[in-house]
C-alpha cells in the first residue's frame, strides 16, 4: 500500500450490510464498484451494542466500545447521582435533540478520539466532537437546525446533500489529515418507513453518487492515491410492525417508571426506563437504600418479584441480561439461558441447558477473535461478547432488554411512529457493511477495528486502551 496521507470516513447511518451489498453486486451502486469494490476492500463487521446512532459512533471516532466509553445507549441515567442534589443533566442523558452537545464531555476521560490524537481534523453533522477545534466542526451549531427542520418536513435527503456539499467544500479548500462525515438519510427515512422503502434505496444510491463525486476531485487533485477512503454504517434497521410499551407494563405490576420525556417527573419514581434505538433498554432499580449501586439478579428478585419471567414471557422481549454478581453477566431468553464474563482477552461463556441465542455448541473459553469467528453468521453475532462489555460501564442499566425482530419497545411519546428500529443484539441490527478504497486482508472484524487501522496507516501512536486491533494492508 502506497503511503496514506489522509483518511475520510463517510458514515451512512442505518445502512445494512445485506441492503448495500445486495445492490453493489446488483449493478446498482457503479461508483462502489468502480472506485471502491474493484480494487479494494468490502467486508462485512460487527457494529456495538446498542446498536444505535451516537453510541455506535464511538468505535470509529474512539477504538472503544460504548462501555469503555461509559455511554451505554441513546439515553442513561448515573445511579450514583440519580437521587443526589446535583444539577439535573449530570444525572441522566437524552442525546436526541440539545443533549447530544454533551456526548462528548460524557465521554471517559482516559478515552481518546481522534479528533484529539489527529489535530488537523475535520467534521461534519458528528456530535461527538471532543478535541476538535471550533472552526474545523463545520456544522457545530447547524447540525440541531437541519435535524429539527427535515424532522418537521422528513426532508432528510436535504441533511445528506449539505453533507455531501460540505465534503467537497473542505476537499476543495482546506488541507486536512482526518475527516468525518455523518448521512443520516438511510436511517431517518428507514424509521418513516421500512428499510426497503423506495426513498431509502435512493438513499443507497446517493451515497453511490457521492463516492463517485469524492473520488472523481480527489483523482483531479492527485490525492486518490494516498487517501483512504471508507465506507461505513453505525447500525442497520428492521421492520417494526407492533410497538410494546415497557412503561405501560411496568406500571400494571405496580411500579413507577421514570423515562424521558417525562424527566421532571422524578418524585415517587422506583425504577427508570432508558430506551435506545427503540429495539433495546436499560432498567435501574431503586432498592431500601435508594438509587446508588447496582442490582444484582437477586436484588431485583426481591424489589420486582417475577419481572425476569414475566417479561420473558412477552412476545415483544427476546433477551434479556443482568448482572449476576461482580463479574458474570445472566443472559436469558425463551430458547434457553448462559452465563458469560470477560476474563482479560477471553471470554468464559456456559451455557445453562439450552443456549439462550441458539448457537450450536461453543467452547466455554474463547478469545474475542474466536467467538466472533464462531457467532459471525449467526442471528446473533458476537451477541455474549456485546452484553458482556455493555455492563462494564457504570451508567449500564440494571437490566437490558433486547426486543424481538419485528418489535420495538416505546409506543407512547414517539413521533413520528417508528415503522423501523434498531438497536437490539439481532444480526440485522449488529451487521454493518465497512468498504475502504485500498485492500486489508480479511477478516473477522468488529468496528471498533477502523480506528487503530486509520491511526496506523497514518503513522500515529495506537493508544494501548482501545478495544481494537488494526487490519494488516495487503501489500
Amino acid at each position: 500500500m502506497a503511503e496514506v496521507k489522509r483518511s475520510i470516513i463517510l458514515l451512512f447511518d442505518g445502512a445494512r450490510a445485506d441492503v448495500l451489498f445486495d445492490l453493489l453486486y446488483s449493478n446498482k451502486l457503479p461508483n462502489i464498484a468502480d472506485f471502491i469494490a474493484q480494487n479494494g476492500f468490502c467486508h462485512r463487521a460487527v457494529t456495538s451494542f446498542p446498536s444505535t446512532t451516537g453510541p455506535a459512533y464511538l468505535p470509529f471516532l474512539t477504538g472503544s466500545f460504548p462501555g469503555t466509553c461509559n455511554i451505554p445507549g441513546i439515553r442513561w441515567i448515573d445511579k450514583q447521582k440519580f437521587d443526589e442534589n446535583v444539577f439535573f443533566l449530570s444525572r441522566h442523558r437524552s442525546y436526541v435533540g440539545l443533549e447530544s452537545f454533551l456526548m462528548g464531555c460524557d465521554l471517559d476521560t482516559k478515552v481518546s478520539t481522534v479528533f484529539e490524537l489527529i489535530p488537523n481534523s475535520y467534521s461534519i453533522f458528528n456530535p461527538i466532537t471532543r478535541g476538535i477545534r471550533n472552526d474545523r466542526n463545520r456544522t457545530r451549531y447547524s447540525r440541531i437546525w437541519y435535524w429539527y427542520y427535515a424532522h418537521i418536513t422528513d426532508r432528510w435527503a436535504l441533511a445528506d446533500e449539505a453533507a455531501l456539499e460540505k465534503t467537497i467544500y473542505i476537499l476543495k479548500n482546506k488541507d486536512f489529515t482526518f475527516l468525518f462525515v455523518v448521512f443520516p438519510g438511510i436511517d431517518e427515512y428507514s424509521h418513516l418507513s421500512s428499510p426497503y422503502d423506495e426513498k431509502v434505496i435512493e438513499r443507497y444510491k446517493f451515497l453511490d453518487f457521492a463516492v463517485g463525486e469524492i473520488a472523481r476531485l480527489l483523482n483531479k487533485r492527485k490525492k486518490w492515491d494516498d487517501t483512504l477512503l471508507w465506507l461505513v454504517s453505525d447500525h442497520g434497521l428492521s421492520e417494526t410492525t407492533n410497538h410494546f410499551c415497557v412503561n405501560t407494563f411496568l406500571i400494571k405490576r405496580g411500579m413507577s417508571p421514570f423515562f424521558y420525556p417525562l424527566i421532571f417527573r422524578k418524585k415517587g419514581k422506583n425504577i427508570a426506563n432508558m430506551m435506545s434505538g427503540n429495539a433495546m433498554t436499560h432498567l435501574y432499580f431503586k432498592g431500601k437504600r435508594g438509587w446508588k449501586g447496582h442490582s444484582t439478579f437477586k436484588d431485583i428478585a426481591l424489589l420486582a418479584p417475577g419481572l425476569i419471567e414475566d417479561l420473558l414471557n412477552e412476545d415483544a422481549v427476546d433477551i434479556i441480561a443482568w448482572r449476576e454478581d461482580e463479574k458474570k453477566i445472566g443472559i436469558a431468553s425463551k430458547r434457553g439461558q448462559a452465563l458469560v464474563r470477560l476474563e482479560g482477552n477471553d471470554i468464559c461463556y456456559e451455557v445453562c441447558g439450552d443456549d439462550p441465542f441458539n448457537y450450536p455448541i461453543l467452547p466455554k473459553v474463547m478469545t474475542k477473535s474466536q467467538l466472533l469467528e464462531l457467532t459471525m453468521d449467526t442471528n446473533y453475532p458476537d451477541a455474549p461478547f456485546q452484553l458482556a462489555h455493555i455492563f462494564t460501564s457504570k451508567r449500564a442499566g440494571d437490566l437490558i432488554i433486547s426486543a424481538t425482530p419485528g418489535y420495538d419497545l416505546r409506543l407512547r411519546y414517539e413521533n413520528p411512529e417508528h415503522k423501523a428500529s434498531h438497536g437490539s443484539l439481532y444480526k440485522e441490527h449488529m451487521l454493518v457493511p465497512l468498504l475502504c478504497n485500498k485492500p486489508f486482508k480479511k477478516r473477522y472484524l468488529r468496528t471498533v477495528d477502523v480506528f487503530p487501522t486509520i491511526l496506523k496507516t497514518l503513522k500515529i501512536a495506537v493508544p494501548q486502551n482501545v478495544d481494537g486491533s488494526a487490519m494488516e494492508p495487503l501489500r
